[in-house]
C-alpha cells in the first residue's frame, strides 16, 4: 500500500485516494463491460442491472473526487501545522539562546557586584577600625589637654594671686623690691 507522509511531520498516513481511484476504475471497467452485452437487450432486467452500475459507478466516482479533495486540504494542514510547528520551535529555540545569554550576563553583573559588595565591606570594616583608633587617639589627646589646661588654669591662678600679693607689697613700700648691688 503506497503512504504519504507530511514535510516535518513524523507520521504517515495512507493514501486512501488513489485506491479509491482504482477501485473506481474497476468498477468502471465492469459497466463498461456490461453496457456492451446489454446494448442488445434495451428493456430487460439486465439493463436495469447496467443502468444501476452506472449510477453507482458516478456516485464512487464523485465519492472518490470527494476523498481526494479532503484527503488533499488534510495534508496541507499537515504542513501548515508542522510548518507553524519548526517556526515555533526555532521561535523558542532563539528565544532560549537569548534567555540563556543574558543569565550569563547577569550572573557575571552578580559575580561582578558581590566582589564589589566584599571589596567596600572590607573598605568599611577598615574605616571603622581607623575611626576607633581615631577615636581612641583623640580622647587620649582630651584627656591630656584637660590635664595640661587644669595645670595652666591651676599656674594662671597662682601667677594671678602673686600678682595681687605683689602690687600690695609694692604699694605699701615700692622701695621693697629694689635692686642692690651687694658686691
Amino acid at each position: 500500500q503506497q503512504r504519504h507522509s507530511a514535510p516535518g511531520v513524523g507520521e504517515s498516513f495512507p493514501a486512501q485516494a488513489p485506491s479509491a481511484m482504482k477501485s473506481a476504475g474497476a468498477v468502471a471497467a465492469v459497466v463498461l463491460c456490461l453496457a456492451r452485452l446489454a446494448g442488445a437487450v434495451s428493456q430487460n432486467p439486465l439493463g436495469s442491472v447496467l443502468s444501476l452500475l452506472d449510477e453507482l459507478k458516478a456516485k464512487i466516482v464523485k465519492e472518490g473526487e470527494a476523498e481526494v479533495k479532503a484527503f488533499q486540504e488534510f495534508f496541507e494542514w499537515c504542513d501548515d501545522t508542522a510548518k507553524n510547528g519548526d517556526f515555533a520551535i526555532k521561535t523558542a529555540k532563539s528565544q532560549k539562546a537569548k534567555l540563556e545569554a543574558k543569565i550569563g550576563e547577569l550572573t557575571s553583573a552578580i559575580d561582578t557586584s558581590g566582589s564589589k559588595i566584599e571589596d567596600l565591606a572590607a573598605a568599611i570594616a577598615q574605616g571603622e577600625g581607623e575611626l576607633k583608633d581615631a577615636t581612641v587617639v583623640r580622647e587620649k589627646e582630651v584627656s591630656e589637654f584637660k590635664s595640661s589646661e587644669a595645670e595652666l588654669v591651676d599656674a594662671i591662678d597662682t601667677l594671678g594671686r602673686a600678682i595681687t600679693v605683689l602690687e600690695r607689697e609694692m604699694a605699701k613700700n615700692p622701695a621693697a623690691f629694689a635692686q642692690m648691688d651687694t658686691s
